[in-house]
C-alpha cells in the first residue's frame, strides 16, 4: 500500500519506519521549516532503525518538504504531529487530497471535524477523514532515522467521518497499520477517549518548580505522578466521564486505559498503574526542560479547552479541567481559551446536543 506519513517528529519517523518494514510503500514528509530534520533522514538514505519494543529498519521511498509529492503518492495519508502542526500543514495539502484517499490524524484531538469542515469547502466532502486519541508507540528519537520504542500498544480505537464508514475504513488501511484497529463510533468519543491531557497538563503544573530549576530532569511519569497529582488527574477525569456520559458514551477511565494499551495486570488507582507501568518508568529521566512544552501547549487549547466547551453545551460543570486550563494561561502567558479548539473551529457552534450527534454519525 502506498503511504505517505505528514509529520518527521518522534511518532511520524517511527510509524514510517514501522510500516515500510511492514512492506508499505512510505513517504515521509515534514514542513520546509522543518528542512534540516528531512536533509538528515535523507543523508543516511531515508533509512528508519526502531530500536527496544520494535527491531526493525524501514526503507522509505522518499523523504521529502514537498506537499504535493508527498500527497499525490499516497492512498492513505497519516498526519502524525502535534495540535498545533494540523492547520498549517494539512491546509498546504487541501488542494492535493483526492477523494480516493483515506487521512487518519494521530492523535486527532478533534482536528478531523476541522478538517472535514475545510475538506467539505473544498468541495471535497467525500474523502473519509478519521482520527485516533492516540499513536500505537511510546518512543522518542535518538537521531535522525533512529528510534527507541519503549513500547506498542496493544490495539488502538479510530473514528471517522461519517462515522458510518468507521468500520470499511478499517478494513481498508489493515494492512497499512501496525496494531489492530477498532472501531468508535464517532469523532467526538475519540477526542473525549484521548487521556494525554490528564495525565500531562496537571503533572506539567504541579512540577513547575521542579522543571524549571532542576537540570538534571526527573521521571515524569513516576516521579512526577505523585499520589497528590494523581489525585487531581482523577478529578479531572471524573468530569471528563461525565460529559461522555451525557452524550452517550461510556469512556474508559484514564488509568484503566493505560492498563488495557499495555497489558497490564489489573490496579486498584490511577497512582498504582503509573507506578508500575514499565513502558513509561523504565527508560529513566524523560521530564520536559521547559514548561513551554506541548504537554501544555498542545493539550489544554486542543484538548482541555474543546473538553471544557462540550461540557457547557451538555450541561456538566467543569471546576477542575477550568481550573487546570486558568492556571495553564497564567503560567504561560498565553489565551488557550480564545485561540484553542472552539466549538467554532470545529463547525459545531449553535448545535444542539442530539444535532451535534447526527452531524458526526
Amino acid at each position: 500500500m502506498r503511504v505517505t506519513v505528514l509529520g518527521a517528529g518522534n511518532g511520524g519517523q517511527t510509524l514510517a519506519g514501522d510500516l515500510a518494514h511492514r512492506g508499505a510503500e512510505v513517504v515521509l514528509y515534514d514542513h520546509p521549516e522543518f528542512a534540516d530534520t528531512v536533509s538528515a533522514i535523507n543523508a543516511v538514505g531515508n533509512r528508519i532503525e526502531l530500536s527496544g519494543g520494535v527491531s526493525a529498519v524501514g526503507q522509505l521511498r522518499a523523504a521529502t518538504t514537498v506537499i504535493e509529492e508527498a500527497v499525490d503518492h499516497a492512498e492513505v495519508v497519516y498526519f502524525v504531529a502535534p495540535s498545533f502542526a494540523q492547520q498549517p500543514v494539512l491546509e498546504a495539502a487541501l488542494p492535493h487530497f483526492r477523494t480516493d484517499q483515506t487521512i487518519i490524524i494521530l492523535p486527532g484531538n478533534f482536528g478531523s471535524l476541522w478538517l472535514r469542515h475545510r475538506l467539505s469547502e473544498q468541495g471535497k466532502g467525500d474523502i473519509v477523514v478519521g482520527e485516533t486519541e492516540t499513536i500505537p508507540y511510546a518512543c522518542r528519537l535518538l537521531g535522525p532515522g533512529r528510534s527507541s520504542v519503549w513500547g506498542v500498544k496493544t490495539s488502538m480505537g479510530v473514528g471517522t467521518l461519517p462515522g458510518s464508514s468507521c468500520q470499511q475504513t478499517i478494513n481498508h488501511i489493515a494492512e497499512a497499520f501496525p496494531v489492530p484497529l477498532w472501531p468508535y463510533p464517532n469523532v467526538l468519543m475519540v477526542g473525549l477517549a484521548n487521556t494525554n491531557m490528564i495525565i500531562h497538563c496537571v503533572t506539567m503544573l504541579m512540577n513547575g518548580g521542579r522543571i524549571e530549576s532542576d537540570e538534571r530532569g526527573f521521571r515524569f511519569y513516576s516521579d512526577g505522578m505523585t499520589q497528590s497529582v494523581c489525585n487531581v488527574m482523577e478529578a479531572m477525569d471524573r468530569e471528563r466521564l461525565e460529559i461522555g456520559r451525557a452524550l452517550g458514551f461510556e469512556l474508559v477511565p484514564t488509568g484503566e486505559d493505560i492498563r488495557q494499551c499495555y497489558g497490564l495486570p489489573e490496579q486498584s488507582s490511577l497512582f498504582q498503574v503509573l507506578t508500575n507501568c514499565d513502558v513509561y518508568s523504565r527508560h529513566g529521566i524523560d521530564s520536559p526542560k521547559t514548561m513551554q512544552h506541548r504537554y501544555l501547549t498542545e493539550d489544554v487549547p486542543y484538548l482541555l479547552v474543546p473538553v471544557a466547551e462540550i461540557g457547557r453545551l451538555v450541561g456538566v460543570p467543569t471546576p477542575v479541567i477550568d481550573s487546570v486550563i486558568t492556571m495553564s494561561e497564567a503560567t504561560a502567558g498565553a489565551r488557550y481559551r480564545a485561540n484553542g479548539r472552539s466549538l467554532d473551529s470545529l463547525g459545531l457552534r449553535g448545535m444542539s446536543r442530539d444535532e451535534i450527534l447526527s452531524h458526526v454519525a
